[in-house]
């Protein structure tokens, strides 16, 4: 059951893309990907988000031994960071920890499974249809403060008792779609609308396509102005 994936993403109107803080990764083989939203208000969040997904498509994690698997990355991001920051109040931020929120799929046999901690999501859309959203179902469930993945192992708190498993069979000419926050808010309230946000979606071929879908729906209101991550994928016959 071979998958395609195409992965679009686009920083907020303003910025420039070096300031893009989501991520993105997909595994060499084609099985396993994920995206994650960093917290811009948090200290290094990016390379928080960065070091969540590529970990996730590397090996990604059980829920009974979540924590296991995160330590090694808070470790690691810890390390990172030592030295970097020069102001006093930079020097508390990276004390507090970058913050993230993380969305993974793996693929097998037939089936996918996603663990999810944040507003970042996935959906499901079989025969013109959305067959499933994780972990939200409906846009009211997205507010301005998401549980999200922190570096600092203290701050985490319930976090890790809030993770959210699903799973499902796999179809040929199954779309998934992962996407941070801003986007999969769009896309909840279109199809609660009765629209078809993911024949849109559908339709991109060139970032400069995403750029002026995304610049539209900012400029009209409908998409708040946040990074944008997109990573499509297609059951191939």
């Amino acid at each position: 059951m071979p998958i395609t994936a195409t992965a679009w993403w686009m920083q907020k109107s303003g910025n420039a893309t070096s300031e893009y803080e989501d991520a993105f990764a997909i595994a060499p083989n084609g099985l396993r990907f994920a995206v994650a939203d960093g917290a811009s208000e948090t200290s290094f969040a990016k390379q928080w988000a960065e070091q969540l997904v590529e970990a996730f498509v590397a090996e990604p994690p059980q829920l009974e031994s979540f924590q296991d698997w995160l330590s090694p990355l808070q470790s690691t991001w810890q390390e990172s960071q030592r030295g970097k920051a020069t102001a006093w109040y930079a020097e508390q931020k990276a004390r507090d920890g970058a913050f993230s929120s993380l969305l993974g799929l793996a693929v097998s046999e037939g089936r996918w499974q996603a663990l999810a901690s944040g507003d970042s999501c996935l959906f499901v859309v079989r025969a013109g249809k959305l067959l499933r959203a994780f972990p939200f179902e409906r846009a009211e469930q997205f507010s301005n403060s998401p549980v999200l993945l922190s570096s600092r192992a203290r701050a985490n708190g319930l976090v890790l008792e809030q993770l959210q498993t699903a799973e499902g069979e796999l179809q040929v000419r199954d779309r998934i779609l992962l996407m941070t926050d801003a986007l999969a808010h769009w896309f909840l309230v279109e199809a609660e609308m009765g629209r078809r946000p993911w024949a849109a979606l559908g339709k991109l071929t060139t970032t400069e396509q995403l750029g002026g879908l995304v610049d539209c729906l900012r400029a009209g209101g409908a998409l708040r102005n946040d990074d944008v991550t997109l990573v499509s994928l297609e059951v191939a016959a």
